[in-house]
C-alpha cells in the first residue's frame, strides 16, 4: 500500500507540468499509402489503402480508399458493392476516414467518421473511448461533436456516437452530456462559474460487438454460412441448411437436420412421404442479433467550480455515475468521484480524484478498450462487459498525468488504485518521442509506444501481466527517403480461451505516408 501512495504522490507532483493537449490536427497535406494484411470471413487478405488527409483551414477531411486481394489474386467486393442502394450507401462511407471542423476543445467542433479519444466531462463514465480499435478489419464511421458556452447561461452541448453502419441492428453507443453555468448572469465573480453537468451513454445493444460476416443478424460463430445472408442454420454442421426462409413460408431442405441418419418429422410432413425419424428435430435456437437486444446505460452528474481561469486552470470538482444493466436478476451499481481536482495550464492538464463504488459499478466504462471488452466468445458462451460487473463495495484514488519536455517527448498516463471487498489496480501509458527529438535519430521519424491494463484483480495477476484487459503496441516511422515514411502500427490484445488462459491476438498495419513539404 505505501508503494501505491508514493506513486499517486508521484502524479501529483508533475501535475502542474502534464501535457494532454487537444489533438494535434494535419496543418500541411499528408498522404499514406499502406499495404498490409487483415482477416475478413476467416480469410486473410491483403490490403492496400490510399490515404490522404487534407486541411483545408478550419476543416479537414481524410479519405480512405482501399483493395482487399486474396492469395489467389481475388479482389473482394468489401469496398466496392453497389449492387443496391443500402450497399451503395455502405461503399461511399468506407471511403472517408474523418471529416472535421475545428479541433476538440474548440467552441464549435465536430468530427465524423474515425474516432481516436472521446471523452464526456470529467471522465468517470467514458474516458478516451475510441472505435477505431479494430481497424482497418472493422470500420466504423462514428460522430463526435460539441458545442460550448452559448447564451446567458453558458450552455454545452457534447455528444457521440460510435457507428452509424450499427443503426440497422440496433447496435449502435450513442452518448450526450449537457453543462450549464447558473449563476453566470449574476457575474458574482467566483460563483458564477459554477459548471453542472449530465451525462448518459447507452450502449443499445451489446451482442452488435460480436462479428457478423454477411450481415444477416446471426453472428459468424453460430452461423453455418457466416458469407450467405440467405442461409444461417445447419443443427449438424453437414453444410446443408436446415430450412429456408422466405416471407412467411418455410421450406424445410435438408432431410437430417441432426445428423442421425434417419429422416427428420419436419421434412417429410413438408413433402407428404413417410416418417422414419419420429422424434423429429430440436432445431438450433440462434441468437439474432437484430432481434435480441441486450443494452446496458450509464448515466451521471457532476458539478465543478473553476477556482482560476488564464493561462493557469484549476477546477475542483464532483461527480457520480451510475449503471443500468436492464437485466432482471441483474442488478447495476454507482460510484462517486469526490473531491476531485483538475489542472490546466495551456495545452496542459491532469486529474487527481477520490472515489468510492458500490454494487455492479466501474469507472471509465467506456473506455480505450471497450470495443474489445464490449462482448466476448468463451467457447460458444456470450460474455458482454456487463455479465463481468462484480457486486462489491470499492474505495481509493484515480490520476491522471502527462508530461511534455521541450518538445522533445511527450507521456501521458493514469493510475487508479481501488481497495474494499477486493483489490483492483489499473495504469495506462504512452509515450511519444517528438520531431525535434528524432531529427537527431537517424532514418526514424515516428516512434511511440503504449500500454494499457486496466481493472487488474490484484489477488490474480500483477499490474504488468497480461490480462483480457490488456492493450500494448508500438508505432515506429522508417524515413525511406526524403518525406517518404514506412509505418509499422503493431497492437495486441487478449481474449480468454476457455481454458483458464489467455488467447493473444495481434494486429500489424504497414502503411506508406508520404508528407507534403
Amino acid at each position: 500500500m505505501k508503494r501505491t501512495y508514493m506513486i499517486i504522490a508521484a502524479f501529483l507532483v508533475m501535475s502542474f507540468s502534464i501535457a494532454h493537449a487537444q489533438e494535434e490536427v494535419p496543418t500541411k497535406m499528408t498522404i499514406h499509402a499502406g499495404f498490409g494484411t487483415v482477416t475478413m470471413g476467416d480469410v486473410q487478405w491483403q490490403r492496400f489503402s490510399f490515404r490522404p488527409d487534407i486541411p483545408i483551414g478550419n476543416f479537414g477531411i481524410g479519405l480512405d480508399v482501399e483493395l482487399f486481394i486474396d492469395e489467389k489474386g481475388k479482389i473482394s467486393k468489401e469496398g466496392w458493392d453497389f449492387s443496391n442502394s443500402n450497399k451503395t450507401w455502405d461503399t461511399l462511407l468506407r471511403k472517408i476516414y474523418y471529416v472535421r471542423y475545428g479541433k476538440s476543445l474548440d467552441r464549435f467542433y465536430a468530427r465524423a467518421g474515425a474516432l481516436d479519444d472521446v471523452s464526456l466531462g470529467y471522465g468517470l463514465i467514458m474516458d478516451g473511448y475510441r472505435n477505431t480499435l479494430n481497424y482497418p478489419g472493422d470500420k466504423k464511421i462514428g460522430l463526435d461533436f460539441a458545442l460550448r458556452n452559448v447564451g446567458t447561461f453558458g450552455i454545452g452541448v457534447h455528444g457521440m456516437i460510435n457507428s452509424f453502419g450499427d443503426l440497422k441492428n440496433k447496435g449502435i453507443v450513442i452518448g450526450g452530456r449537457v453543462t450549464a453555468r447558473p449563476l453566470k448572469p449574476t457575474n458574482k465573480g467566483l460563483i458564477s462559474r459554477l459548471t453542472i453537468g449530465a451525462t448518459l451513454v447507452r450502449d443499445i445493444n451489446q451482442f452488435a460487438g460480436l462479428k457478423d460476416s454477411d450481415n444477416d443478424g446471426y453472428p459468424d460463430f453460430q452461423d453455418g454460412f457466416p458469407d450467405d445472408k440467405h442461409l444461417w442454420l445447419d443443427t449438424d454442421g453437414d453444410g446443408i441448411t436446415d430450412y429456408k426462409v422466405s416471407g412467411a413460408d418455410t421450406t424445410f431442405i435438408d432431410p437430417d437436420a441432426d445428423g442421425d441418419n434417419l429422416t427428420d418429422k419436419w421434412y417429410t410432413e413438408d413433402r407428404g412421404v413417410a416418417i422414419l425419424d419420429s422424434d423429429g428435430v430440436e432445431h438450433d435456437k440462434l441468437l439474432n442479433i437484430e432481434n435480441d437486444l441486450d443494452g446496458v446505460s450509464v448515466y451521471g452528474f457532476d458539478a465543478g467550480l473553476p477556482l482560476f481561469e488564464g493561462a493557469f486552470n484549476l477546477d475542483i470538482y464532483g461527480q457520480y455515475a451510475g449503471i443500468h444493466t436492464g437485466n432482471e436478476g441483474l442488478d447495476g451499481g454507482w460510484g462517486i468521484a469526490i473531491p476531485g481536482l483538475q489542472f490546466l495550464v495551456e495545452r496542459f492538464k491532469a486529474r487527481v480524484e477520490y472515489r468510492h463504488f458500490e454494487g455492479r459499478f466501474r469507472g471509465n466504462y467506456f473506455d480505450n478498450l471497450y470495443e474489445h471488452e464490449r462482448v466476448t466468445l468463451i467457447g460458444d458462451n456470450i460474455i458482454t462487459k456487463e455479465m463481468k460487473l462484480v457486486d462489491q463495495m470499492l474505495n481509493g484514488m484515480y490520476a491522471m498525468m502527462g508530461y511534455n519536455f521541450y518538445e522533445m517527448f511527450s507521456a501521458h498516463g493514469t493510475f487508479q488504485v481501488m481497495n474494499g471487498d477486493k483489490e483492483y489496480q489499473d495504469v495506462t501509458g504512452k509515450i511519444v518521442i517528438q520531431e525535434r527529438l528524432l531529427e537527431n535519430i537517424p532514418k526514424i521519424s515516428i516512434a511511440e509506444a503504449y500500454y494499457y491494463n486496466t481493472y487488474v484483480d490484484m489477488d490474480r495477476y500483477n499490474l504488468f501481466e497480461f490480462t483480457e484487459n490488456t492493450l500494448y503496441g508500438t508505432r515506429i516511422g522508417f524515413e525511406i527517403a526524403p518525406s517518404l515514411i514506412v509505418v509499422w502500427d503493431t497492437h495486441y490484445t487478449f481474449t480468454p480461451n476457455g481454458k483458464g488462459g489467455l488467447d493473444k491476438q495481434r494486429f500489424v498495419g504497414i502503411e506508406t505516408v508520404v508528407k507534403m513539404r
